[in-house]
Order: C-alpha cells, then structure tokens, then sequence
C-alpha cells in the first residue's frame, strides 16, 4: 500500500529537482497537476480509487477541455501523463498524446518520479504529509523558486567561496596582499590589456562579511532568476551584466579597485524586475513590493565600506537590458533590434570613455603609501612587480630612488633617478628630484640646472619656489 506521505514526497522532490511547477489540486487533494515548460508535458496524479469507466472518462474530458487546460496552464500542453496510485489498469487505444501509467507499489511511483538528484534526496530528513503538501502547494513564484534546486547558484556561491578561501592561503603567505594582484580590477590594468579583470574581480571579496552579504543576496535573488530564465540566460544575465557594470565603473572611476559578485547580481535583480513587469503574473502591489525590496537591498548593500556604487547601478542595468532582450525574442522582434542598437551604442561610448580618461597609476600610488607608513619592504616588492609587469613611468623611478636612498644612500637613490632620466628625459618629476638630491649635496650649479629644466616641462609652484631659493641663497 503505497501512503499518501510518500507520494507527497515524491512529487515535492519531483518538484524540487525537475522543471515541473505546480499547477493545481483538487479539493479533496487526490488530483494534483504538474507541468514542464520545458517538455510541455502535463502529469496529473490521481490518488483516489479509479475505475476503467472513470479513466476513460477523465480522459474525454482532457480531450474536450483542452483548451481550457492550456489557458489554465499559461503554455501549450503537447502531452499528458495519468498517474494512477495504488492501482492497476490496462487501458488500450489510447490518444497518442495521452498516457495511462499505472503505480500499484512505491517502485512504481519511484520510477515515474525518477529525480536526477536522488542520491541528495535520498539524504534528506523524512516530514509529514501536510509538511510536502504546503511546500507543493505554492502560488508565488517566488515560493517556487525557493524549494527548486538551483545547481547553477549553488555553483556561483561555491566558486566565490573558493576562491575566498584560496586568496585567504595567499594573504598567509606572500607578503604584499594587493588585491590587483589577485585580479581585482582597477581602471589602470584594463588600459593596459589586463581586460580578463572584468570577470576574475566577480568571484574576489575584500573580507568575510562582504563574501557572506554578497552569497545570501546572491542565494535569493539567483534561486529566483535560475528558475525563471533558462540557464544559459541565467549566465547571460550573470556574467554579461556584471561585465557592463565593471565598465560603467571603469567609466567613471580610474583610482578604485573593483572586486565582489554584487554588480553581477545587481543584473539578476534587474532580469527579476523585467520578469514581474512584462510577465503579467503579477499585480501591481507585489511588483511595488519587489522594486522597494530591491531599493533596500541597493541601500544596505552601500553601507559596506569600498562599496562600487556605479557597478552597481550598471550591473542592475545591464541585467535589465539583457533580461529584457531575452524576454522580448520570441514576442516582439521588431523591438529587438533597438534595443540591441542601444546597449551596444552604451557599451561604445563607455569603452571610449574608459580609454580616453587620464590613466591612474595604481602600483605608484601603493608603493608610495608604503613607502609612507614605512613599510619598506612591501614597497620594494610592489616596485619590483610594476617592472616586472612593465607598468613603470617616471614616477617609478622617482619612488624607486627615495627607496633607495632611505635603504642604502643617497649616491643610490641618484644612481635610480638618472636611470630614469635616461628612459624619461623629459620628467618634470626626476629632474625635480634631482635637483633635490644636488642640492643636498651642495652641488647647486647642477641643482639649478636641472630646476629650470623642470620648470620648462611643467612650471608648477613648488618648481618655480625651488628655484627662487637657489637665487636667494646665492
């Protein structure tokens, strides 16, 4: 005797790890429907005692009422299935879209029930009857989501929390802990062809309670989307809308480093916002609900120190856009191509701005801050990997030389800066720096000469003071 929990059970893990929804039940909670997008298929599960006669009956009814059941069901229904629990029938002649499949033990039921996951089903804490049926029995899609197993975010989540983990073993034992270095993104190493950033920076958090706010934001709203798009547009939106986000951050922001999976998931939340407001499933209160939700999260997600606001905004854009494209392909697409036009006329001109905007030299900025707070030997290894990589400037030298002399002498320090003089000749900064180091060592006929050729590059302020108090001195 196969028990009306175990079916329960069945059919919410079916639920659980297929793509068949919920549909409806009866009252007497002995009929319950599920249907497949993705096969079009539509199962009903009867769990009252049928005879042959109500059988073929059942099934002259879903022939007349088709479509009645299809408008029921929002989508086409190409075929159905008649589950039939605790009992057996042979049942010939049926239509070619109509099967009688009948469940007389648990087997049976197992095998109709054939769940891709069944060895975590399997692991699962067994529940009571009404326990599956409250969770079976959802209106929301919301609800839906939330029971489906998600494979894809549960994949995102265990990547971020991997590589957390992986740059936390690195933080241990190099000594510099830049998160450049572990592929953050900054405005400087994507001018200089470093374009893979734009990716590596989604899976990279500045510290534990970032990864933990960014992974619970993204375990809701990625459960949400995974189970409204397809899954290849769920990475679509994921990974297209979070690169759009980085270059609107790029865009407008050359001195920050970008890391986190918020701008990406800032673009599931824009697909979720296209979905409740052209899908029509939903009324106007919930769709307020769901755009004052999203404001709260946007709100609490800028409390977190280094928060990128501007991928923010472009991840929640670029999801939108990109949602709204794969929502309109099979309804309108006459509208498609605008549409297109325009994201790709945005991502054009913030391509443009990102190259056209005065690049900031990041590596320089770090070492002179060590230099600064007098960690010297995070500055050396920082200096070593600019030239290493081939991003030095003039202003590499500079810092190289004061590095130097503060670790060896000043005849080193000099040694630095006319190495630099030789590639930059025509660095206000060294030839600024030298005249510095000539005067101290009182040497002022070199000192003057190289303030004046300073002064003629860029007559700054403190150049032109400089070389006043040569005169006056002498």
């Amino acid at each position: 005797m196969i028990t009306e929990k175990f079916v329960w059970k069945c059919i919410y893990e079916y639920i659980k790890y297929t793509d068949y929804d919920f549909i409806t039940v009866s009252d007497e909670m002995d009929d319950v429907w599920l249907y497949s997008r993705k096969n079009q298929n539509l199962k009903r599960v009867i769990l009252g005692k049928q005879t042959a006669q109500s059988t073929l009956f059942m099934i002259q009814k879903i022939m007349d009422h088709h479509q009645q059941i299809e408008s029921l069901v929002g989508q086409s229904v190409k075929s159905y299935d008649i589950i039939l629990i605790n009992q057996t029938q042979q049942l010939n002649d049926m239509p070619l879209n109509i099967k009688v499949i009948s469940c007389p033990d648990s087997a049976s039921v197992r095998e109709v029930f054939k769940s891709p996951f069944r060895s975590i089903s399997s692991k699962t804490k067994p529940q009571s009857a009404s326990w599956y049926q409250r969770r079976v029995i959802k209106q929301s899609p919301v609800d839906v989501a939330m029971i489906k197993f998600t494979p894809l975010t549960y994949l995102l989540i265990t990547l971020n929390i991997i590589c957390f983990i992986v740059m936390s073993i690195w933080h241990m034992i190099h000594k510099v802990d830049l998160l450049i270095q572990k592929g953050g993104l900054t405005h400087f190493n994507f001018v200089h062809g470093d374009y893979y950033r734009v990716i590596t920076s989604m899976f990279l958090h500045f510290d534990i309670q970032h990864l933990i706010f960014n992974m619970m934001s993204l375990f809701i709203i990625g459960k949400i989307v995974e189970y409204l798009f397809k899954r290849w547009q769920y990475l679509l939106i994921f990974f297209g809308g979070g690169i759009i986000g980085n270059l609107f951050s790029l865009a407008f922001d050359t001195t920050s480093i970008s890391v986190g999976a918020s701008g990406a998931i800032c673009a599931l939340l824009g697909a979720v916002l296209v979905y409740i407001s052209f899908s029509g499933k939903f009324n106007k209160k919930f769709i307020l609900q769901v755009i004052i939700g999203s404001l709260i999260y946007l709100a609490i997600s800028s409390l977190f120190a280094n928060v990128n606001d501007l991928a923010h905004f472009g991840g929640l854009f670029g999801g939108f856009c990109i949602a709204l494209l794969l929502y309109m392909m099979p309804l309108q697409r006459s509208y498609m191509k605008w549409i297109i036009a325009g994201l790709v006329l945005i991502l054009l001109l913030l391509i443009f701005n990102i190259f056209s905007q005065q690049e900031h030299h990041i590596y320089n900025e770090y070492a002179a801050h060590a230099i600064a707070k007098g960690n010297d030997q995070d500055a050396k290894e920082i200096l070593k990997n600019t030239l290493n990589n081939g991003y030095e400037n003039d202003e590499t030298y500079v810092l190289m030389g004061l590095l130097k002399t503060k670790q060896e002498s000043l005849s080193s320090g000099i040694a630095e800066w006319k190495k630099g003089l030789k590639r930059y000749p025509d660095s206000d900064k060294l030839n600024y720096q030298m005249s510095l180091a000539m005067r101290a060592l009182d040497d002022y006929d070199s000192a003057e000469k190289y303030i004046k050729k300073a002064i003629e590059i860029n007559d700054l302020p403190k150049y032109i003071k400089l070389e006043q108090e040569y005169k006056d001195y002498r």
